[in-house]
């Protein structure tokens, strides 16, 4: 799962463990003896430490429109998942959900839209 797919409260304690392993990182780089590439690496440390920092302030203390597109994206997820249970109670529309064509002359004929099942199909 990626971050963008987390709740906001897994995307909060994703930074908040990040940020825990960026300070122990520091810690292990601040350790060893002194050289170019410690310095470089504490560099990169501490620019990691920062995105993480505001996307953690962002994610706590969401604007307006963050919080209103969080409200209407929560929103749509529930309208597409009570679509698609609507979708799964509806009959059939060529047998209205018997499961048998009507009309043919043998009753034991199966639908050939739902394959006898009485429930309605949704081709691609």
């Amino acid at each position: 799962m990626t971050f963008k797919n987390l709740p906001p409260a897994g995307q909060i304690r994703y930074c908040r463990d990040k940020l825990a392993r960026v300070d122990e990182l520091e810690k292990q780089v601040r350790g060893m003896p002194s050289t170019q590439q410690s310095r470089e690496t504490l560099r990169d440390l501490a620019t990691a430490r920062g995105e993480y920092i505001k996307a953690l302030k962002r994610l706590e203390n969401p604007s307006l429109w963050q919080r209103i597109n969080r409200w209407v994206n929560e929103w749509a997820a529930e309208d597409r998942a009570r679509e698609a249970a609507r979708k799964r109670r509806r009959g059939c529309t060529s047998c209205n959900g018997t499961g048998q064509v009507t009309g043919a002359g043998n009753w034991f004929e199966s639908c050939r839209s739902c394959h006898g099942t009485g429930q309605y199909r949704e081709y691609l």
